[in-house]
């Protein structure tokens, strides 16, 4: 039997993916490119009880009854046994079942903010996990993701992810029932953004190892925690009340301190719509970044996955000591599609990068950063350009004290959007200071906006008293 009690056309769905391998997937999506009504239409009449079965379960959140379940499993079994050495079918009929599922909706959602599970029970038996694709709030049209040979391609709402692509990762969704990171404007929209680098004086405990396989150094926290802090705060003080859809600070420069801190004071504003990427907290040997959500709920907790690899004064390479994960942890939005928090090294890995722009199919990626380069980081942002995807990153001026010159590779902030009024499709955000860090309250002040599927990109850094 292929499908049991309380089963619902997610099950249906996965399933029928499963029958196909990924040599199956682009073998009959190129025969089914040019494929005319006539064709799509012998399909629907061919299985056209099988579809209506789908139709039926929506008025009862998708779930089949016992007599859809025998009915199905019959067919699902025939449809296998005739199929054997032609799976043409069972492609386009996986394409036709998609499409009979309408958008991930209320009855399915569990609160504001919360962890999402594969929506099919039987992720572990068929390898396939199914979840709701919700496209970007711009244009993705001319996205190289549809040309691609896969049935993602030709989904419509839902995605799957192959339990053998993520290998050796582990994606855990989160998903995000709200709207308002962005302001809607007459002929789009346009969302302001604030990118931290903090300070250039922040002091970090560290020690240092030789190990059988190399030098190693581990970040255990801040040595001077309590200035870190108040720098911090300062700054979130001064930005959070003017509504930011995002707030982003660098990596290492946080503490738990820091991070309740914050979230006491998003508690007491609830009615802001802003979300805060904290600055990465460095203990026992993790790395941890939290994103804050309104009200300061948590919506998620991401530890690096890639340690980096720093150069000393000496020329040796000395690697990170860390102890790393592989879980890889994602929030699914209504206006930015689905968002990844890659922390610094994290982006320039290309299994890591790779899992996200092809398996996961993300729309928008964060890296906050502690880099004394930044090179690597705008070449790796550019290749998101053919995907038409949002990236931001900011860097910490305090990340001169893992640098061989002692210095800082500008720029700090930089923006990269899916196309652009001209050619350029990254702005750099130019630093004012010199390098000089004064007791000021020093961030990136940028405005994204899309107006007719066309991105602009206005970026200020500000210091104030």
């Amino acid at each position: 039997m292929v499908l049991g009690k309380n089963n619902t056309v997610f099950d249906l769905l996965a399933y029928l993916c499963s029958l196909l391998s990924k040599e199956d997937e682009r073998k009959y999506s190129t025969e089914w490119a040019v494929a005319g009504e006539e064709h799509v239409r012998d399909i629907l009449n061919k299985y056209k009880n099988f579809l209506a079965v789908i139709l039926n379960a929506s008025a009862n959140e998708y779930k089949f009854t016992d007599t859809e379940i025998a009915y199905l499993n019959k067919e699902l079994i025939q449809l296998k046994k005739e199929c054997k050495n032609n799976r043409e079918d069972i492609y386009r009929l996986a394409i036709e079942v998609e499409k009979r599922i309408d958008m991930y909706s209320k009855w399915q959602n569990r609160g504001v903010v919360y962890r999402l599970e594969p929506l099919n029970t039987n992720h572990k038996k068929t390898g396939i996990a199914v979840y709701p694709h919700i496209l970007p709030q711009w244009d993705t049209k001319k996205s190289e993701r549809n040309r691609e040979r896969k049935l993602n391609a030709a989904f419509t709402n839902y995605m799957i992810i192959r339990s053998g692509d993520v290998s050796p990762f582990e994606i855990i969704m989160h998903y995000w029932n709200d709207t308002g990171l962005l302001r809607k404007t007459e002929a789009g929209w346009e969302m302001s953004i604030a990118l931290s680098s903090v300070m250039d004086y922040a002091v970090l405990e560290t020690d240092e190892r030789e190990s059988p396989s190399g030098c190693t150094v581990r970040v255990k926290g801040i040595e001077n925690e309590q200035i870190v802090k108040n720098r911090v705060l300062r700054i979130f003080d001064a930005l959070f009340p003017k509504e930011y859809g995002m707030i982003v600070f660098p990596e290492i420069l946080g503490s738990e301190s820091i991070l309740q801190a914050i979230k006491s004071r998003m508690r007491e504003h609830p009615e802001c719509c802003s979300f805060v990427v904290a600055p990465t907290i460095c203990c026992d040997g993790r790395n941890t970044l939290v994103v804050l959500g309104p009200g300061g709920v948590e919506c998620l907790r991401q530890e690096k996955t890639t340690p980096a690899i720093l150069i000393t004064e000496d020329g040796k390479n000395e690697r990170e000591d860390l102890v790393y994960g592989n879980q890889v942890h994602l929030l699914i939005t209504q206006e930015l599609g689905l968002i990844a928090f890659a922390i610094c090294a994290e982006l320039l890995d290309p299994d890591y990068y790779r899992l996200l722009v092809d398996t996961a199919l993300v729309d928008t990626i964060i890296c906050p950063s502690f880099s004394p380069g930044v090179a690597a980081f705008r070449d790796t942002m550019l290749k998101g350009t053919p995907a038409k995807l949002l990236e931001l990153y900011v860097n910490s001026c305090s990340a001169k004290a893992v640098s061989r010159n002692g210095k800082v590779a500008e720029p700090l902030a930089c923006i990269q959007v899916p196309s652009a009024e001209n050619e350029y499709c990254i702005r750099d955000i130019p630093r004012e200071c010199q390098g000089i860090c004064a007791e000021e309250i020093c961030y990136f002040d940028v405005l994204v906006t899309c107006k007719d599927n066309k991105f602009s990109i206005v970026g200020v850094h500000r210091r104030c008293a």
